[in-house]
């Protein structure tokens, strides 16, 4: 009975998403442009919103309505247990990026219908899953800690001064910066550092960016370089990444900083603390945006509380990005709240 079930279930399933591809290849959305900003007004979407939106057709639907809300940048994760578009130098994660297809190319091309600026967000950084297939290839590129543990918060992370490594991380930049021409901009984030417990990583990992960001530059030089970091004394402290000494070399065209706090006058607080200020004599030619964070636990953020952080970054006339996409969106809203509703009925 219970295989029945099932069965009709996946029918049931397929059968809608069938429709959706359906309804939405037979449709176009409106073209729109956003109201022209100085500040960034951005989101993330992750994997599992890129994947679900490039499966079932529905991302001209939604970035029609970001570029009817003002949003003007996207960033598009690309870099999470592979890449979600063809690369020569690592394997497509096919659980998220079905073989030929090219969601980063799809999001280029709709974002410009928007009037949006879509980022490749490299999202996993110097991190690796343990059964990646770069990391079996290539177990001398796996950092090891003193005592030769090299799993660290779930994952394992790239040796930062192997030259291989560094010519890896070259080539995987170049290349998209070569292959999308339209790309607005790359962005690294916070895992673009490595967890203290390796030792200090700092100068390893500004030489390493200084060669990945130059070569990236001569390949398209109007490509905009964005770092998402924590704010500096977390991320020089806990993960070698020196953001300031960046910005002082000029290497990055924006700074996204991620202020994730609960409400706005923490966000405030926190922005204060941040390194802003102490970086603003390297700012002068830099988009500055903070980062707030939708999500939470056991409930994710209200939509006014969402707002509020916003108006909070506002009055040091930042611009704002919004992680993510999904956390405002009505449908995972409604997803994730079922999923830890059914989760707290479960037996532990």
């Amino acid at each position: 009975m219970k295989r029945k079930q099932h069965k009709r279930y996946l029918k049931f399933s397929f059968t809608v998403i069938t429709a959706i591809i359906t309804l939405n290849v037979l449709t176009t959305t409106p073209t729109n442009i956003p109201q022209g900003s100085d500040t960034i007004k951005g989101v993330w979407i992750t994997h599992l919103g890129n994947s679900l939106l490039t499966y079932t057709s529905l991302i001209d639907n939604v970035f029609y309505r970001l570029s009817c809300q003002n949003y003007n940048a996207v960033y598009v994760d690309v870099y999470n247990g592979g890449t979600t578009y063809p690369s020569k130098y690592i394997s497509r994660n096919n659980l998220i990026s079905f073989p030929f297809t090219d969601p980063l190319r799809t999001a280029i091309r709709e974002g410009k219908r928007q009037g949006l600026n879509i980022y490749a967000w490299y999202e996993h950084g110097m991190m690796l899953f343990p059964k990646q297939k770069l990391a079996q290839q290539h177990p001398d590129w796996i950092l090891k800690t003193s005592d030769g543990k090299q799993y660290i918060e779930n994952h394992l992370w790239l040796d930062p001064e192997n030259p291989e490594v560094q010519q890896y991380f070259i080539n995987l930049l170049t290349e998209v910066a070569q292959n999308y021409p339209e790309l607005a901009g790359i962005q690294l984030d916070d895992h673009w550092g490595i967890p203290i417990v390796f030792g200090n990583k700092t100068q390893a990992m500004t030489n390493l960016t200084r060669q990945v960001v130059r070569a990236a530059k001569q390949v398209n030089p109007s490509l905009i370089i964005s770092l998402a970091p924590n704010p500096y004394q977390f991320s020089v402290n806990k993960y070698s990444l020196d953001w300031i000494k960046w910005l002082e070399e000029k290497l990055f065209d924006e700074l996204v900083i991620q202020i994730y706090r609960s409400d706005s006058q923490q966000v405030t607080e926190s922005i204060l603390a941040s390194g802003i200020k102490e970086a603003s004599q390297y700012l002068q030619d830099v988009q500055v945006a903070v980062g707030i964070y939708a999500g939470g636990t056991p409930q994710l953020k209200s939509l006014n509380e969402i707002e509020e952080q916003i108006n909070a970054v506002k009055q040091f006339n930042y611009g704002y990005s919004i992680f993510c996409w999904e956390y405002t969106s009505t449908f995972f809203r409604k997803a994730i709240y079922l999923n830890r509703q059914r989760s707290k009925l479960l037996p532990h």
